[in-house]
């Protein structure tokens, strides 16, 4: 890939083919490979009944395919290094492109693992190059606003997911969550076989390519991935399976980081770790990525569990995030060409932070309407926080480490949304059981008020249910009550949790250092 990356700025018309169209290849790949995440984690409801999967076998279908894109990572370099960025991207948006088309038919849940196993591999080839290809192909002036596409591509991928699913299994079919995807791979094919440079196969890198430290680097993050997706449903730590998977992970992290560092001519740059604002850059890109997860975990699980809506009513709430990037991305990008990379960083974590702040005063009667102010205040706040991010990481990139860049940036990306559903799982759950712990308490079968409500709750009831039933069915429904008032309580505390990790990451960003000068 960075034989191909060197060769774009400089090579005749023929090889470019058509030079914009490798740009809106990149930026497509980006949004398609976010989208069909999100799509099968909102819709594993509807595939689990389809296949005939329990609980615990379905859970695997999303990690199958996210943790095929963790591990090809690593591995894209190399084979974009050596058979040069169009092939890879050819022949991974191929296997995506088949692999969905043929999910749905499969005869059972063996058969969708591995074709999930196969489409994740495809996609995960997309990511890696869109942030060095933006760097590569876009001049100086430019650059802001292909990283605000960029980040407006996975935003906008993120939360438009739930309103797809929600239309495709009440007015099309659950089969068409995987089959849009294979949709879309044709017009990506497209874009990538003509806007792509042909730089073909190079027998000499190939020749002197050591595939054993990248492939040391996929198992590893592969694992820990797993790991972390895994981890609540098998009870983290009280798993043997979730010890080895974090155990094995590490160990083959630690050889992939050797290995590439004692290497003559290593494909990435280690180098750059040794820069202050290099690490920082990626540990608030996982950061910002938990806020991200915040508005993608909070708001739906409220507004289905509490509130009992459907996915497509859950969607149309997530699209007061979605619809504004149309607007606030360009928007964003202006900003950066005329304002401190830093500042626009800090005030986009400050609003994300007010909005987490805002949530904590959930009740229980909020409804989709009542996000409203709530998430059009995170859209602002997320895409300026991310894209000056991003656009501060690339002011320290140079042409020779754009690669370095895009792969652990994606890293950096998957790791903090994974990172960021695990934790919000794990907190809201145990806040849940603590809110539900502490109401009971005070709910004793003697006490008066107690008595009061449950004989309200029985008259309202008996004219449907006679008297008997109705007195059953209100201890029920008294249940019912303290059981939405819990969670209640529980996701206000998410949105205090993101609160304080958003003011952790405005912590971080008083750190970074000026970054470097840039040719005009």
């Amino acid at each position: 890939m960075s034989s191909a990356a060197a060769a774009a700025p400089t090579s005749t018309p023929a090889q470019t083919r058509i030079p914009w169209l490798g740009l809106v290849a990149v930026l497509f790949g980006a949004i398609a490979t976010t989208l069909t995440s999100r799509l099968t984690s909102q819709g594993l409801a509807d595939i689990r009944g389809a296949l005939g999967a329990g609980f615990d076998e379905g859970a695997w279908i999303t990690t199958a395919f996210t943790a095929s894109q963790m591990f090809i990572g690593p591995v894209t370099v190399r084979l974009g290094r050596n058979f040069g960025a169009r092939n890879v991207l050819l022949i991974g948006c191929a296997l995506y492109g088949v692999s969905e088309l043929l999910i749905p038919l499969a005869p059972n849940l063996d058969s969708v693992l591995a074709l999930q196993v196969v489409a994740g591999l495809g996609s995960g080839t997309f990511i890696p190059l869109t942030p060095a290809f933006i760097l590569l192909n876009l001049p100086q002036p430019l650059r802001p606003y292909g990283v605000a596409a960029y980040v407006m591509n996975i935003v906008l991928a993120l939360n438009v997911a739930a309103t797809f699913e929600g239309w495709y299994t009440e007015h099309a079919a659950w089969q068409w969550i995987f089959w849009q995807n294979a949709v879309v791979s044709v017009p990506l094919f497209a874009c990538y076989w003509f806007g792509l440079p042909d730089i073909g196969f190079d027998r000499t890198q190939h020749q002197s390519t050591n595939y054993r430290a990248a492939l040391y680097g996929s198992v590893g993050f592969a694992l820990i991935f797993i790991a972390l997706d895994q981890g609540d449903r098998l009870d983290w730590f009280a798993s043997n399976l979730i010890v080895w998977l974090f155990s094995i992970g590490v160990v083959f992290v630690g050889l992939f980081l050797l290995s590439m560092s004692a290497m003559p001519r290593p494909t990435l740059n280690f180098d750059l770790f040794g820069n202050r604002n290099f690490v920082l850059i990626l540990l608030m890109i996982t950061i910002i990525r938990f806020l991200i997860s915040s508005t993608n975990i909070i708001v739906p699980n409220f507004l289905s569990v509490v509130r009992g809506l459907r996915s497509i009513q859950v969607g149309s709430a997530l699209l007061w995030v979605a619809l504004p990037q149309l607007v606030i991305a360009p928007a964003t990008a202006w900003l950066l060409t005329k304002v401190e990379t830093r500042l626009v960083m800090i005030v986009g974590i400050v609003i994300v932070a007010v909005a987490c702040l805002f949530g904590t005063q959930l009740t229980s009667v909020w409804n989709e309407e009542s996000f409203r102010n709530l998430l059009l205040i995170q859209a602002v706040g997320q895409t300026l926080a991310l894209t000056a991010l991003v656009y501060f990481f690339a002011l320290h990139i140079t042409v020779e480490d754009a690669l370095t860049f895009g792969l652990f940036a994606n890293i950096a990306r998957l790791f903090g949304g994974e990172i960021g559903t695990a934790t919000l799982t794990v907190f809201t759950r145990k806040a849940e059981q603590t809110a539900s712990n502490l109401i009971g308490l005070h709910v004793g079968t003697s006490d008066p008020l107690t008595l009061d409500r449950l004989a309200q709750y029985g008259a309202a009831l008996t004219p449907y249910s006679g008297s008997t039933l109705g007195g059953q069915q209100s201890v029920a429904v008294l249940s019912g009550a303290i059981r939405t008032q819990a969670y209640t309580l529980a996701y206000a505390d998410g949105f205090w949790l993101a609160a304080c990790v958003a003011g952790a990451g405005l912590l971080i960003t008083l750190f970074f250092k000026r970054p470097p000068p840039q040719p005009t």
